[in-house]
């Protein structure tokens, strides 16, 4: 079996690290990760209907958090992309419609990459937003599709062969097929486990009729706690580069490694 040992880490995504007053907040189903340069801290949350803001703000003091520019992820919801020339502000529901169905507490709201000629619709937990607006007035909110859409992009310019990323994180992933800066597919899948995530990535690689030689295949990052997955791939697949690796939390059992110590 191929190992993650003498691997690709040439290639790199257009992110930035975390500079002294960055503060970055990945909304997660069960909480907040607020990750600075120096550590991240999460903040369990049971019932977004009960969220108490007191409590949030004594926990970011007690934690001496820092909150010059404070930017936030949304990873609590699915996405969907589309074409800014059909995209229509007064239907963006209609867009979300068939993959899922709005929680009481939940409502649309999207992302516009003008550059890209792409909109990022998704819900919104209101309950949340609200609560971490109140405390911090100026962050600047988008979902995690958009802030991997515009580098993968930028990366994928002027690559002929078809590439396919790979953002593994706790309970899911997301794939994105390009071919050059055309993306072909986007979809986000939930995975607990090796085999799960194995099903639906070559189940993706088979629909596209996606041959081993016709395709590269790129993880976001490269950490210990998914050696069996990169291990699982290898096994079948042997042009796999890893995007932004080595890292300095190549150790982590962050919930969402690849955005714990950068922003994209």
């Amino acid at each position: 079996m191929k190992t993650v040992t003498g691997l690709l880490y040439l290639m790199v995504l257009k992110t930035k690290k975390h500079q002294p007053n960055d503060l970055s907040i990945l909304v997660l189903r069960d909480g907040f990760s607020f990750c600075t340069q120096k550590k991240s801290c999460f903040y369990p949350i049971e019932d977004s209907n009960n969220i108490d803001p007191k409590a949030i703000s004594d926990f970011l003091d007690q934690e001496e958090l820092v909150s010059e520019t404070v930017s936030l992820i949304h990873l609590d919801s699915l996405s969907s992309i589309v074409p800014l020339e059909l995209f229509e502000k007064e239907n963006a529901a209609f867009y979300l419609s068939k993959g899922l169905t709005l929680e009481p507490n939940q409502h649309v709201v999207f992302d516009v990459l003008e550059s890209y000629n792409q909109v990022v619709v998704y819900p919104r937990d209101d309950k949340k937003w609200l609560v971490l607006k109140e405390l911090f007035p100026t962050l600047v909110a988008k979902h995690v599709t958009t802030s991997l859409l515009a580098p993968l992009t930028d990366f994928s310019m002027g690559t002929p062969k078809k590439q396919l990323f790979v953002h593994l994180r706790e309970g899911a992933f997301e794939l994105f097929l390009f071919q050059g800066a055309q993306l072909l597919f986007f979809n986000s899948f939930e995975q607990q486990q090796v085999d799960e995530f194995l099903y639906y990535l070559f189940y993706i690689t088979e629909q596209f009729y996606l041959k081993p030689e016709s395709f590269k295949l790129a993880f976001l990052g490269a950490y210990d706690h998914y050696k069996e997955y990169y291990e699982g791939v290898q096994e079948y697949h042997s042009d796999v580069i890893f995007l932004d690796a080595p890292s300095e939390n190549r150790q982590t059992k962050h919930p969402v490694p690849f955005l714990e110590n950068k922003i994209v």
